[in-house]
């Protein structure tokens, strides 16, 4: 089976957690869902196109980082400057309020990434990164990203004892006893009656050196890298 091998690198990054609003929490690891975002916009895509997703890397560590918030209550507030050290706003103008918000952002992120789509698809994902012209973002708009590699990839089968080399999001069915932190992680979305409803991944957070249950759904590619595909 062929897929998109691709390493890339962020000098930091907040993939900010669904409801963190005091403080952005961030995920350990990019979510599926926003991978899968990147890979869209990316190719311009406008409607949804089926892939798979294996998402493994690290980070350095977790830093914390001090913002002003600026909230509007109405859709009809009156016009303010915008200045370079932020939002001209005089304290009469009560329609803007502000809050101290504390944002969460890992360091030296290194990620290790696998997609499997129909083979047009990955050429084409293949093409944009050896030929696109903007940057790319991972995350949050400035957190940018580094591309290290990118190749085309067989994956195999793979039958022998499994120890994790980066930390990973794993399927639930090959956790098995390895400690992990569990997450549901946003997928793709279906609008039910005006609202959007997620389908979720059931995945485990586990950390590098940890061994897995030995059941069909453990891939390995070219570079004996392991490849763990949630959806």
């Amino acid at each position: 089976m062929k897929a998109l091998r691709l390493m890339l690198y962020q000098q930091t990054a907040c993939y900010k957690k669904p409801f963190a609003f005091k403080v952005a929490e961030t995920y350990p690891l990019p979510p599926h869902s926003t991978v899968k975002g990147m890979l869209h916009a990316l190719l311009g895509a406008t409607s949804l196109i089926p892939m798979r997703i294996s998402v493994q890397g690290g980070y350095d560590t977790i830093m914390t980082d001090y913002q002003t918030h600026y909230f509007f209550k109405s859709n009809k507030t009156a016009e303010f400057m915008l200045t370079a050290d932020g939002l001209g706003i005089e304290r009469g103008l009560k329609e803007v309020t502000t809050m101290p918000i504390y944002s969460h952002m890992l360091y030296d992120v290194y990620l290790l990434l696998h997609v499997q789509a129909e083979d047009e698809v990955l050429e084409q994902i293949y093409h944009q990164f050896n030929n696109n012209m903007t940057h790319l973002s991972l995350g949050r708009w400035e957190d940018l990203v580094r591309v290290d590699e990118c190749k085309l990839v067989e994956l195999h089968t793979y039958e022998e004892e499994c120890v994790l080399k980066y930390n990973a999001y794993v399927p639930k069915k090959l956790l098995g006893d390895a400690p992990h932190f569990p997450y549901k992680l946003n997928w793709t979305y279906r609008i039910i009656q005006g609202v959007r409803v997620w389908d979720k991944l059931n995945v485990g957070y586990v950390q590098a050196g940890s061994p897995l249950v030995q059941e069909d759904g453990i891939w390995i590619d070219d570079h004996k890298d392991y490849v763990f595909f949630a959806n």
